[in-house]
């Protein structure tokens, strides 16, 4: 069963968070024949608005890293989206392992540097 993480992302602004992927007996999971994806919509049943990069940083130990670029997060719309974590294991089974809201904010400062 997938857990809930909510995400606050302010446009513009590069984003990331690390996770430690475990099982229901709170064993991490090692993630090396894995394949991941990440996704933002506004709703499940709607078109993709934004990826995140999805990088195994000790794949072993179940640790993975979500990351956007600020022109990335730029490209957002503001206000509550939908994302979530599926992957594809060696046995190509497919979970999903995370989900919840993006809320999606105006930066103040102008971003965009020369």
């Amino acid at each position: 069963m997938a857990a809930e993480y909510n995400i606050a992302i302010d446009k513009g602004i590069h984003f990331d968070v690390t996770f430690t992927l475990k099982d229901a007996s709170l064993v991490v999971i090692d993630v090396t024949n894995y394949t991941f994806r990440a996704e933002i919509k506004r709703r499940a049943e709607t078109g993709l608005i934004k990826a995140f990069t999805v990088t195994k940083t000790d794949a072993v130990n179940g640790v993975i890293e979500l990351e956007m670029l600020g022109a990335d997060t730029l490209a957002l719309p503001v206000g509550v989206l939908a994302w979530d974590l599926v992957a594809e294991d060696n046995a190509n089974k497919i979970r999903r392992y995370l989900y919840g809201d993006v809320t999606v904010t105006e930066s103040v400062s102008d971003t965009v540097f020369p």
